[in-house]
């Protein structure tokens, strides 16, 4: 690891975490360490919890990042899913922060490896970034608020109201190199969220969390909202309500202008499936793609939006450069 010495005197981990994200000062723990710019978890293959064999549960022989200095000072936590006993160091460090009123962002480094790389290296392990390029590259343009938990509402397929809890270690925005994510859950994923970093189309940093999912609605959609819509969403389409009726959609199917279709999926290679479907393939309404029914996503990865079939609504990707979502270890995936 590159750094400044590591001072000698043994401490306990959370001694060594909260005099690097209090003091930025360097530490030594049995298995967490810190220089002066970064703070990691190192354990050893010979270890064994409770003296047991630590099968495939544990982080046995590896290493990982789990803070770093910035050059202004903030720091950056991984936000990457790791393994006993690293997570509990993690979650230690995720307090200290938010004790100490750090200014921080939390990005899982796997995501940071592929924003960086274009979506070459998915695997932080894998990435060729040094930390002092990190350092330099990567800044906090809207920092996190901290752990936090959120109700949702939805629908079933028998109209019943539910709650779901939704999970975030903390949203935020980040510039790695000069694009800037929005690094956040998307309470549109099934269990408590979808983690996912998109690219926003921007050349300047957004001031507020909100701002920066603004600019991921196209501009129908913040005229809608305006207007008072309920614009729904799943994941990167938005669904605007509309009053088009059947016979008006199914007239154009009938001139040429527009197709129509059961269990359309959306895009190139997507996976959102759309129940009932009329696509324009001509005129003045060309690419426009209307909707009703359920909106599914094909590998579940997101809750069922039921649209209902008593109207008619007009479906509208975001507007985002590249975006990556985790599944486990350094699999960063494209949706």
């Amino acid at each position: 690891m590159a750094g400044n010495r590591l001072v000698p005197t043994m401490q306990t981990h959370k001694q060594v975490i909260e005099n690097f994200v209090r003091e930025g000062k360097a530490g030594k723990g049995t298995y967490v360490k810190a220089t002066n710019d970064l703070l990691y978890s190192r354990v050893p293959e010979a270890y064994r919890p409770f003296g047991l064999d630590p099968g495939e549960g544990t982080a046995a022989g590896h290493e990982a990042p789990l803070a770093v200095r910035l050059e202004d000072g903030s720091l950056l936590a991984n936000g990457a899913r790791l393994l006993e006993p690293m997570d509990n160091h993690q979650w230690d460090v995720l307090k200290a922060l938010e004790q100490n009123h750090s200014r921080f962002g939390v990005v899982p480094f796997h995501s940071v490896a592929a924003a960086w790389t274009d979506g070459a290296v998915d695997d932080w392990d894998l990435a060729p970034i040094d930390i002092s390029d990190l350092q330099k590259e990567v800044a906090i343009a809207v920092p996190s608020g901290g752990e936090r938990w959120r109700q949702v509402r939805y629908r079933d397929e028998d109209g019943v109201e539910h709650i779901r809890q939704i999970h975030s270690l903390g949203d935020s925005v980040v510039r790695v190199k000069d694009r800037f994510y929005l690094s956040a859950v998307d309470e549109t994923g099934v269990g408590s969220g979808m983690y996912f970093l998109a690219e926003l189309v921007t050349d300047r940093a957004p001031k507020t969390l909100e701002d920066a999912m603004n600019f991921l609605k196209p501009g129908v959609v913040g005229e809608a909202e305006a207007l008072g819509t309920n614009v729904l969403r799943q994941g990167e389409w938005f669904a605007i309500p509309t009053y088009h009726r059947t016979s008006e959609l199914m007239r154009d199917v009938e001139r040429g202008f527009a197709v129509y279709g059961e269990r359309r999926v959306l895009g190139k290679d997507g996976h959102h499936e759309l129940e009932e479907a009329v696509i324009y393939k001509a005129g003045p309404r060309k690419g426009e793609v209307y909707a009703r029914g359920v909106l599914r996503h094909t590998k579940d990865e997101h809750v069922d939006l039921r649209l209902g079939t008593a109207r008619w609504y007009l479906i509208v990707h975001n507007v985002a450069g590249a975006a990556y979502t985790i599944s486990g270890k350094g699999t960063a995936q494209f949706d």
